[in-house]
C-alpha cells in the first residue's frame, strides 16, 4: 500500500515489477498547463521498513532491495498495471514461433551512470548473473544462451518455450548490470560494487547507511527524455512500525511504499492529509496461505490420521 500527501505532490509510477519512481516535488501541487506534468525537481522522502543486505536485485529477491535496486537500475522492460509490457532499455523485442529466442533491441543512447554506454553485452552479462544467482531459479532456467551478434542485440536462446520470459525482465528481477565493473559472473556475488551499485536507472546513489538512509539523486543522462522529475529521493529506513507511522503522520517521511501495521491503517486512513492507494503494492502480488495449528486435534496426532486406525489393502 502507498500513502501519499494528499495535494502536495502528483506522482507517476512505472506500475508493477518495474517499481521505479518517475515523480515530481513534494510541494507542487499543478502541473504544466498544457501538458498537466508535475515541475521538475525537488525531493522525495520515501520510508522502507528494512534494511537491504545490498543494492544488486539480481542476485536478492525481497522488496528491501528491489525497490531502491530499481531505482538505481534500469530493465529490459516496464510493464503497466495490467502486467503489459513496455519498451525500457529493449526499445521492441521480438520471441520466434516456436518460442525458442527472444531477440531484443536495445536503445542506442543508453549509458551507465559512469558514461559507459550499455551494450548486449551487458544484458547478457546480466540474464547468465539472473541464471546462476538469484533465488527464484525457475525464472531464468530455461535459458541456454544469450547471443551478441551486435552491440544493440541480444537473442536469448531457450531449451523450451517460457511463457514468463518477457515478466522475469522487469527490472526488480532482471537489472541491467555493467559487465566492465563486475568482470566476470562469478564476481558478482561479494563484489563491492553491490553496495555502491553503478547502474542506468533514474537515479544514481549518493550514499547507502545501513539501517539508516539511502540517498539518490537525479541521474541528468537518464535515457527517457525528462525524467525523472525528482532532484533527490531519500529512502528512510525505519526501525518498527511505529516510528514508520509517525513519519508519515508528522511529515518527516512523504510516501511509504508498503504498510505493516494493520491496526494504524484506520487512523492514518482517517487523517485530512493523507491518502491511501490501494493498487500500489499489486507489483508484489499478494501471497495466501493456509496454516495449521498443530496443537488441537487432530493436527496435533503425529501420524497424520487422527489417530484412527491404518487400514491396509
Amino acid at each position: 500500500m502507498f500513502y501519499r500527501l494528499k495535494k502536495a505532490f502528483q506522482i507517476v509510477l512505472c506500475a508493477t515489477t518495474a517499481m521505479f519512481l518517475l515523480t515530481s516535488p513534494s510541494g507542487a501541487v499543478e502541473g504544466h498547463p498544457e501538458t498537466n506534468l508535475p515541475p521538475s525537481g525537488g525531493e522525495l522522502v520515501v520510508s522502507l521498513y528494512a534494511t537491504p543486505p545490498h543494492l544488486n536485485p539480481a542476485i536478492q529477491s525481497g522488496m528491501a532491495t528491489a525497490f531502491p535496486g530499481t531505482q538505481i537500475f534500469a530493465g529490459l522492460l516496464r510493464f503497466d498495471d495490467q502486467w503489459n509490457p513496455h519498451p525500457y532499455l529493449a526499445e521492441k523485442w521480438e520471441i520466434s514461433k516456436d518460442g525458442l529466442s527472444v531477440t531484443l533491441h536495445l536503445v542506442k543512447d543508453a549509458v551507465f551512470h559512469d558514461g559507459k554506454p550499455i551494450t548486449s553485452e551487458d544484458v547478457a552479462f546480466s540474464i547468465m548473473t539472473v541464471k546462476a544467482f538469484h533465488p527464484f531459479k525457475s525464472m531464468m532456467a530455461p535459458v541456454k544462451r544469450v547471443e551478441t551478434p551486435d552491440p544493440h542485440t541480444a537473442v536469448i536462446h531457450l531449451a523450451k518455450p517460457h511463457p514468463a520470459i518477457l515478466t522475469a525482465m522487469a527490472p526488480a528481477l532482471l537489472p541491467i548490470l555493467p559487465k566492465h565493473v563486475y568482470g566476470s559472473v562469478e564476481n558478482v556475488k561479494n563484489h563491492p560494487a553491490n553496495m555502491k551499485p553503478i547502474g542506468s536507472g533514474p537515479f544514481k546513489l549518493e550514499a547507502f547507511v545501513p539501517g539508516k538512509e539511502i540517498l539518490l539523486i537525479k541521474n541528468h543522462a537518464f535515457f527517457i527524455k525528462g525524467r525523472p522529475y525528482l532532484d533527490r529521493l531519500t529512502i528512510k529506513i525505519v526501525q518498527n512500525t511505529l516510528e514508520e507511522s509517525l513519519d508519515i503522520e508528522t511529515g518527516r517521511i512523504d510516501m511509504m511504499v508498503s504498510f505493516q501495521d494493520l491496526p494504524e491503517l484506520n487512523h492514518l486512513r482517517g487523517l485530512d492529509h493523507l491518502v491511501v492507494e490501494k493498487n500500489g503494492f499489486k507489483g508484489i502480488g499478494p501471497i495466501y496461505w493456509l496454516a495449521f495449528n498443530l496443537q488441537k486435534k487432530p493436527f496435533d496426532d503425529v501420524r497424520g490420521n487422527g489417530g484412527r486406525p491404518q487400514i491396509s489393502k
